[in-house]
């Protein structure tokens, strides 16, 4: 068991449904979500070009400072997930969400719906 977070596609014309990226214990992701979007266990949220940039900002401050972790992108406890810590792991989570949702910001919004999702 542990926390699972998801983002996918969904095409607009075909309904199929994509992965487009996951994390496992990503606990600071999922609490950004909750705060801002109050998503419950296995709730899914639409994202907008606003959210998208949003999460990547605070993904790249957090990245380029990392002494600003624990303000800006917190750890978030639950049920299995994962370490508290602003270790190696924490900052390897940042690294490839910023990569991912720096690239979500091209994608073609007229063709795609981009959601996020957790489970635990």
């Amino acid at each position: 068991m542990g926390l699972d977070m998801y983002l996918y596609l969904e095409d607009k014309e075909t309904s199929e449904i994509i992965e487009y990226s996951y994390y496992r214990k990503f606990n600071a992701l999922q609490g950004y979500f909750v705060k801002n979007f109050d998503i419950p266990n296995c709730g899914r949220i639409g994202l907008n070009h606003e959210t998208i940039d949003d999460v990547y900002q605070l993904l790249n401050e957090v990245r380029y400072d990392r002494e600003k972790a624990g303000v800006l992108l917190p750890t978030f406890p639950g049920p299995f997930f994962g370490s508290y810590d602003y270790d190696r792991i924490y900052h390897g989570y940042i690294d490839q969400a910023a990569a991912d949702f720096y690239h979500a910001k091209f994608l073609d919004f007229n063709k795609y719906n981009l959601f996020y999702t957790s489970n635990w």
